[in-house]
């Protein structure tokens, strides 16, 4: 679900100025009722104090003078027995309270009085709770009017500006919208704010591996179109010359021909196939696998394929280690080292199969007594479809190669290519740095 983000900075610096607003108008009235207690609290006293000095001098509690009192103040004259002689207000009040100094009374809605003896009297002062609660609200409020007044103002600038600050990431969209698919340049980085840099950065960098993937794929698509063509071709020609040749010797050869163009080409395709899954991009499944049993089970598969030419093939994998990856990979990786090594290993040659351990990890070897490569060759030899011409004629799709890279690579295993270590013939290499390595058993 997608969201705007200017809506979202927009509400949440109106709920922020909201929150402050609403904070500040508490400390306010806070304030504000602390310092209107002090006022009213100060005229209670000196209500009382000019109250005990009148019938100081007037012991008699003549009324006219005691009822000149404001008109928000209750004064009331106890007697120390608690009976009410006097109020300036009759039935407002509140009861006695006989302890001496300040007290609440009633709650929010009752009284604040001031209390003390004079003499034969206890005098009392009181003020409404809800009079200095009103005062003290009305100076919040109306610290807070301005505030609210300004959110809306504020609300539409803050929209407008974020509008303005915004404008670069929606001339980024429109400058991708409007490209040509075909077209992957990097955006220009001129003129643009440092906040979406890194979004530009990201941008180019998505649109390199994009281009330099979609070329990979062109001259994959190119090569591969290339690669069938030629056996297809072959192929429909030998289905004419089968069509017109009426003698049955000549058909059968003709005929043992199409089933060898037909083998390499379902061959070709399946070479294809295995190297488009191990793209980086397509998913891996990742699990432990001991090497000396996997390396026994390649061993096996492609023992009668070795026999099928005479060729010595050995196998030493007395070092046990374990590495974390894909077992595709791996299988894709050993299965094309060694079919290599079986194509291009003439009749009653030898290959070797070790499996050895140190403290660099474990190295997978695999010596074979072909032609070998040179140098200049063996850079070239991991390219897709390459076919060295030193090599004898042989049903190879050039794609073994690069599909032991590619699977190496998605393994995190180094693949090299080296002279024979028996003295001729190619050695190819596969070093697991990372590999566990295990303890023989006694």
């Amino acid at each position: 679900m997608s969201f705007s983000i200017r809506k979202r900075l927009l509400w949440t610096m109106l709920s922020t100025l909201l929150v402050l607003a609403v904070g500040a108008s508490s400390v306010t009235y806070m304030r504000a009722r602390s310092d209107i207690n002090k006022l009213f609290d100060y005229e209670m006293e000196q209500m009382v104090y000019a109250l005990a000095m009148h019938i100081a001098s007037h012991p008699e509690l003549t009324e006219e003078p005691l009822l000149r009192i404001e008109h928000d103040f209750v004064t009331q004259v106890w007697s120390k027995t608690g009976k009410l002689l006097f109020s300036s207000k009759p039935g407002t009040g509140p009861v006695a309270v006989l302890e001496n100094g300040f007290s609440d009374y009633g709650g929010s809605t009752g009284w604040r009085t001031f209390t003390t003896g004079g003499g034969n009297y206890v005098l009392q002062a009181a003020h409404p709770q809800t009079l200095r609660r009103k005062l003290a609200t009305d100076i919040a409020l109306n610290a807070m009017l301005p505030i609210l007044a300004i959110v809306p103002i504020g609300g539409a600038l803050v929209w407008l500006l974020l509008g303005y600050g915004l404008a670069p990431l929606r001339l980024i969209a429109r400058e991708v919208e409007s490209r040509d698919p075909k077209v992957l340049l990097p955006l220009s980085l001129s003129g643009r704010p440092s906040e979406i840099m890194p979004l530009v950065y990201s941008l180019n960098d998505l649109l390199g591996r994009l281009d330099r993937a979609l070329k990979v794929e062109r001259e994959f698509i190119a090569d591969a179109s290339h690669e069938l063509r030629s056996p297809v071709t072959a192929l429909q020609l030998q289905l004419e010359l089968l069509e017109s040749t009426r003698e049955e010797s000549g058909r059968a050869e003709l005929i043992a021909d199409i089933r060898q163009g037909v083998s390499r080409i379902s061959r070709l395709i399946e070479q294809i196939l295995t190297l488009a899954r191990l793209d980086p991009d397509y998913g891996a499944q990742t699990e432990t696998i001991r090497l000396q049993e996997f390396v026994t089970g390649i061993y096996e598969d492609l023992q009668p394929q070795a026999a099928a030419k005479s060729i010595r093939f050995s196998l030493n994998a007395d070092s046990p280690a374990s590495i974390s990856g894909d077992a595709t990979s791996l299988r894709a990786l050993l299965r094309n080292l060694v079919d290599n090594a079986i194509r291009y290993t003439p009749v009653n040659g030898a290959i070797t199969i070790e499996l050895s351990t140190s403290d660099k990890g474990a190295e997978i070897t695999i010596t074979d007594t072909g032609p070998g490569m040179s140098g200049d060759l063996r850079r070239k030899a991991f390219a897709r479809f390459y076919r060295g011409d030193n090599v004898p004629e042989t049903t190879g799709t050039g794609l073994g190669l690069a599909i032991a890279r590619r699977a190496a690579d998605r393994l995190g295993a180094r693949l090299t290519l080296e002279d024979g270590r028996t003295g001729s013939g190619l050695t190819a290499v596969v070093g697991f740095p990372e590999a566990v390595i295990e303890k023989k058993p006694m």
